[in-house]
């Protein structure tokens, strides 16, 4: 009992004993919400405005697929047809799977036919970009 008291005071005189009650932190309205590194730093954080998701807010003026979901306190990005998570240590991102997305992203993610539709409307006005600056070299040729 004694080796026990004396091993409890030593703890205690070199600060080895933590206290282990539940703490509440209070955040302050000068804290701001940290943009991933691939977008350049500010003064100021982005605009958040709404979204279709209910709990993620969209930052449109810095690109209008990333999303903000406050409850996880995380940044999510739709590029190249998948979701992708910012790692909040260095801001890089990683794709995610169903079980790590916020239900009410992938609510509003396109369907696949919605993705493949769009593609192909865009390869077709590419062509047709393509087939009026064919047009306008030989005009340009003759001059």
């Amino acid at each position: 009992m004694k080796t026990a008291l004396v091993a409890l005071l030593l703890a205690l005189s070199f600060g080895c004993i933590v206290d282990m009650g539940t703490t509440t932190t209070v955040k302050s309205n000068d804290d701001h919400t940290p943009v991933p590194d691939k977008y350049p730093p500010a003064d100021h954080p982005p605009e958040l405005v709404d979204s279709d998701a209910p709990g993620c807010q969209r930052a449109q003026s810095l690109d209008l697929n990333l999303y903000y979901c406050a409850k996880d306190e995380h940044w999510f990005r739709y590029a190249l047809n998948r979701w992708y998570l910012a790692f909040a240590w260095d801001g890089n991102w990683f794709p995610v799977g169903d079980n790590d997305l916020p239900r009410s992203l992938a609510k509003i993610t396109p369907a696949p036919e919605e993705v493949k539709k769009s593609r192909e409307d865009r390869l077709k006005q590419l062509e047709q970009q393509m087939e009026d600056l064919d047009k306008q070299e030989p005009a340009k040729s003759s001059n």
